[in-house]
């Protein structure tokens, strides 16, 4: 791995871009899976480490999330159902696990009960 600092700046090279990529590409992806919005410094990294050529758009700032998300426990209410029901159906109405508990978008749950209903 090459590495180098100049003036407050951080020259890298060969297969310290290549780590620098895998951990950004670790770090989105835990976000992601965490339920949370990519942070734009790390979008910002990944393009600029990118291999040259793979990217040809800028990249998009994240967006704020403004959906009210509810647990298994609401959801199972607003259902007619049991909280254990309202967890199995947690995946198909884009529910995603955060801290150990499905989160579920309000909107999504009020679509399929409008769906079941019609």
């Amino acid at each position: 791995m090459t590495t180098q600092r100049i003036d407050g700046a951080l020259l890298l090279t060969g297969d310290s871009i290549t780590a620098v990529r895998y951990a950004v590409r670790v770090a989105l992806a835990a976000r992601h899976r965490n339920g949370l919005p990519a942070h734009p410094l790390l979008v910002e990294l990944a393009a600029a480490v990118a291999d040259p050529g793979t990217t040809d758009t800028e990249p998009e700032p994240a967006q704020q999330d403004h959906t009210e998300l509810i647990d298994t426990r609401e959801a199972a209410r607003m259902l007619g159902c049991s909280n254990r029901q309202a967890r199995r159906l947690a995946p198909l109405l884009g529910g995603r696990i955060h801290a150990g508990r499905w989160l579920l978008d309000r909107d999504a749950v009020t679509e399929h009960i409008e769906g079941t209903a019609a």
